[in-house]
């Protein structure tokens, strides 16, 4: 166990909405006695079916607020506004920025058909697009989703109101192996995924990455807050 020079300032996330919570959680589990302020977009949601411009302007304004508030890095919970901003936000300032991106590395394990959901504006960016060159495999199957997101931002809390709309989602796919997520508002109904395919395939999604990459950078920076285990 290595001792760090205790920093108490929180950690920034942010989303378009609620999806979000999901890596909020994901963070909370591996670094517990870190502070965290949770910054949901929700009025200018979703961001999956809007243009860039308009994603970097919300993007830079959140991560300003959260700057403004004293945070001491920043967690980018959202695959889509990482794949337009994290470059930029990285070049314009200078706390560590974390972002989000769909676990088709770890997913390459599976051999047969996998199937990445994710947003139609994740889905046209370079960053994504390099990604998929470089990690998938023959067997891998981009599906954009145009509304799922705002489904499961409208049912929130009550996520299994969304479980119709998710089994018509996947219902194309039923012969899938694996799923990858590649939206955090997705996470949030992992388990109405795994019963239509009756817990027998794989879901990937980049929660864990992200989290870690949190732990070790802050670890790096000598920004823990008490111990990092």
């Amino acid at each position: 166990m290595d001792t760090a020079q205790k920093d108490n300032r929180p950690i920034g996330i942010f989303d378009s909405g609620i999806g979000g919570l999901s890596v909020l959680e994901s963070c909370r589990a591996i670094l517990p006695y870190e502070n965290f302020i949770y910054l949901a977009d929700n009025g200018f949601a979703p961001y999956g079916d809007k243009c860039d411009d308009y994603i970097r302007e919300r993007v830079f304004c959140l991560s300003e607020c959260l700057i403004a508030r004293g945070v001491k890095a920043i967690v980018v919970a959202c695959n889509t506004a990482t794949n337009v901003g994290i470059k930029m936000l990285r070049e314009r300032y200078k706390i560590p920025f974390v972002g989000l991106e769909p676990a088709i590395k770890p997913a390459r394990v599976v051999d047969g058909k996998t199937v990445l959901l994710c947003t139609p504006a994740t889905a046209r960016q370079e960053k994504f697009l390099q990604l998929v060159e470089r990690y998938g495999t023959e067997h891998l199957i981009i599906a954009p989703q145009p509304n799922l997101a705002t489904i499961i931002e409208n049912c929130y809390p009550n996520i299994d109101l969304a479980r119709c709309e998710i089994y018509k989602t996947l219902n194309p796919y039923a012969d899938a192996k694996a799923i990858i997520l590649g939206c955090t508002h997705y996470v949030l109904v992992k388990d109405i995924i795994l019963d239509f395919y009756n817990h027998k395939n794989p879901i990937f999604d980049g929660n864990e990455g992200a989290s870690k990459r949190l732990k070790e950078l802050l670890s790096s920076y000598n920004a823990t807050n008490g111990c990092i285990v």
